[in-house]
């Protein structure tokens, strides 16, 4: 307690002898004492300086300890400073109960006996040292807590204004998606059209690679769009029943060409213990297969590329665990290279990158990817010696094969022949190119299509004719979007007539899907839209046979 400044204590007293041995008993370093003569002299000491008790004697002549202690105790600053009377009064009863109803907290009769006194004053200083502290404390408590509060509140508008700028991203790249992708729908689309013609040699080679670059463009544009989705949490799996093998067919049929061309085996094993068909994302398990078959055939000039598919494990729930082996015999990767391999936008030098090509993005995506299927992805390699990416996914086997009705080899859908007929297909786009591919696309697979401009002209051509048994409808139209006009379409269907309504769109932003659904949609295509993805839809929502009476009383009820 040296270093502090000394503890003040009032000495109060009209007698000049009794101030003089309470000084000579309390008397120490640690204490400055300062003395009265009187009530009011006291009261002026007190405006000076705090105390932390006060030794006041209860009968002095003109004010008496009794209302000094009053006033004491009725000023805010002073009220909690403990006060300890000494009388030589025999009544002492009386003088108890006047000093503890005046704010007195002990009460000693004269003469006192000092070790008493002494150690009274030592208990009330440390009081006042622990309060002193506590309020000390707690000074620095509430600064601390308006630090804070301020420092949240600085936070939350950080927040605000990051989900300002997360919503103006997310916006801008759901508008970019379609301004994007619309134009290369129409490409891809009419490209797709114009290799179905007659070409002469010279033609189909430069039309194939008219293809191939678009194809590039929209692989790289649905990478940073992915990459995007995933680093915000937003990218949605879509589990459904599926058959592997078929999957795994599709993913080589891609490649086949290529490996052929540099003379590499192009072989896969899958494992007899694996169910035919499991439950899980085929749309994303087919995204990482092929990312890493396609590095794989890029990086392997000799040898070949090899897939092995075994069952890793078989919980007690019924889930599955796959694993994937994707091994090849090309340049290989160093030991000192491999972890920056699933960082996005690396490449493991800028010689590869002007080699091969690529936005470096490809592994990232199939990291977050696998790690959504419930798996992990690591990767064994050796310099000249090839590598093996092994990854796995937790899937289930269905309880029965009705998510699989639909599927097959060829396509199947009833179709009327007779060109007088009306047709049983609605395209709703505001794009003319977008109109002109999907009639085209359907009329090759020998279905006619109307087209509506929007969807304020989809609804009137329904309320006027329902005959419609499947409609192609685009979101982002102007006059009336498509998620409006199939809520329209919906209330207004008479009983027993429902067409089958899908969501063509380029925008690939989260939750899309489900607004669809929401609006009583079926289905989901997305731009840039090809023949294969019609024909999908097609084997799953087959257009029905037409007789020309069918429609007669839903079209008299409307």
């Amino acid at each position: 307690m040296g270093s502090q400044e000394p503890i003040h204590i009032l000495l109060v007293d009209d007698r000049p002898e009794n101030l003089l041995a309470l000084e000579a008993v309390l008397e120490s370093e640690q204490y400055n004492l300062v003395k009265a003569t009187s009530g009011e002299e006291a009261l002026r000491c007190l405006l000076k300086d705090e105390f932390a008790v006060i030794i006041l004697d209860v009968q002095m002549p003109g004010m008496d300890g009794i209302e000094t202690a009053k006033l004491i105790k009725a000023r805010d600053k002073t009220k909690d400073i403990p006060i300890i009377f000494i009388s030589a009064n025999s009544k002492e009863a009386e003088h108890l109960f006047a000093g503890y109803s005046a704010g007195a907290i002990d009460y000693m009769v004269k003469p006192f006996i000092p070790q008493i006194l002494k150690s009274k004053i030592e208990g009330f200083v440390e009081m006042y040292l622990t309060n002193k502290k506590h309020k000390t404390q707690s000074m620095l408590l509430q600064q601390k807590t308006q630090e804070l509060e301020k420092a949240n509140q600085e936070l939350i508008k950080a927040k605000e204004a990051a989900e300002i700028a997360a919503k103006a991203k997310t916006e801008f790249l759901a508008m970019m998606s379609h301004e994007i992708r619309t134009p290369m729908n129409g490409v891809i689309g009419m490209v797709d059209l114009l290799m179905e013609t007659e070409l002469k040699e010279e033609q189909l080679e430069y039309t194939e690679i008219i293809r191939k670059s678009a194809d590039a463009l929209v692989t790289v544009i649905n990478d940073i769009l992915d990459f995007t989705k995933m680093e915000s949490g937003k990218m949605e799996m879509e589990e459904h029943p599926f058959e592997l093998q078929n999957c795994i067919k599709e993913v080589f049929s891609l490649f086949s060409m290529e490996a052929g061309k540099k003379d590499l085996e192009l072989v896969y094993f899958i494992d007899e213990a694996i169910p035919p068909i499991i439950y899980g994302d085929m749309a994303r398990l087919r995204q990482v297969l092929i990312n890493l078959i396609s590095n794989a055939v890029k990086f392997t000039h000799q040898g070949g590329v090899y897939l092995m598919v075994s069952l890793r494990e078989r919980a007690e729930d019924g889930s599955l665990m796959i694993e994937f082996a994707v091994k090849d015999t090309g340049i290989g990767i160093t030991p000192d290279k491999q972890n920056r391999l699933f960082q996005p936008f690396s490449q493991l030098d800028s010689s590869m990158t002007r080699k091969y090509g690529g936005t470096g993005l490809g592994l990232a995506i199939c990291k977050s990817l696998v790690e959504m299927m419930g798996g992990s992805i690591n990767v064994e390699s050796t310099e000249e010696k090839g590598a093996t990416f092994i990854f796995t996914i937790r899937t289930s086997e269905p309880e029965s094969d009705d998510g699989m009705m639909g599927m097959g080899d060829d396509l199947l859908v009833s179709l009327p022949s007779a060109k007088d007929e009306e047709p049983l297909i609605l395209v709703v786009d505001d794009h003319p190119v977008n109109q002109k591919l999907m009639v085209s696309m359907l009329g090759k697979l020998g279905l006619r299509a109307e087209v509506a401009e929007d969807g304020r002209q989809a609804v009137d051509k329904i309320r006027a004719n329902p005959v419609y048994r499947l409609i192609f409808m685009d979101l982002q139209m102007p006059v009336m979007d498509g998620l409006e006009a199939t809520a329209l379409i919906r209330e207004m269907q008479p009983q027993g007539y429902r067409p089958v309504i899908i969501a063509m769109t380029a925008n690939v932003m989260e939750g899309i899907r489900s607004r669809c659904r929401e609006a009583g949609m079926d289905d989901y295509i997305s731009k840039p839209v090809n023949m294969k993805s019609v024909k999908e839809i097609l084997m799953k929502h087959p257009v029905p046979a037409q007789s020309k009476g069918l429609q007669t009383s839903d079209a008299n009820s409307m």
